[in-house]
């Protein structure tokens, strides 16, 4: 794993990104809102229409990993509201199984982080996690992120589960 690199979204293509996010979705499905079938059926267009928000990068973000020339991990975030002083949502952490341990989700973190704070006026960064993904609460905390409240959100394995609102200021 000497070799990770941090990617923005230019830097990969509309298949690259597919088959993370796809795979993220089959692996992981008790950690995302959306569903692997539905995010499957949509067609390479409205993957594409993803890919070109996160590249502009005004409201939507996203970073990749890579070892070598295989993407292994990916963080987004994406503004709400139309205010400057809207909370803006991270969304999409994930790293691949083989890459696990190894320090990736802090590396995706911290640029993303770094990004939000020094390209954007993003003032407030919130996010929801599965309780269950310990791993990931514990990852947020370490980068100073707040448990607001618990609630209890429908994932894409279809199942409800409890899940922990996060929040920072930056």
């Amino acid at each position: 794993m000497e070799n990770i690199k941090i990617l923005e979204a230019s830097d990969i293509s509309v298949w690259e990104y597919r088959k993370l996010r796809l795979e993220a979705l089959r692996e992981e499905p008790q950690a995302f809102g959306s569903t692997h079938k539905d995010q499957a059926d949509q067609p390479i267009e409205e993957w594409q229409k993803w890919l070109n928000n996160y590249i502009e990068g005004k409201k939507n973000w996203m970073i990749f990993a890579a070892n070598g020339n295989k993407l292994i991990g990916m963080v987004g975030a994406y503004q709400t509201g139309e205010k400057k002083n809207d909370y803006t949502q991270i969304i999409a952490m994930y790293v691949s199984s083989e890459a696990r341990g190894k320090g990736v989700s802090k590396l995706l973190m911290k640029r993303l982080l770094e990004k939000l704070t020094n390209e954007t006026s993003v003032k407030e960064v919130i996010l929801d996690v599965n309780v269950d993904q310990v791993a990931a609460v514990n990852l947020y905390k370490s980068f100073g992120f707040n448990i607001t409240r618990s609630d209890k959100l429908a994932l894409g394995d279809g199942k409800e589960h409890d899940v922990y609102l996060m929040s920072k200021v930056l």
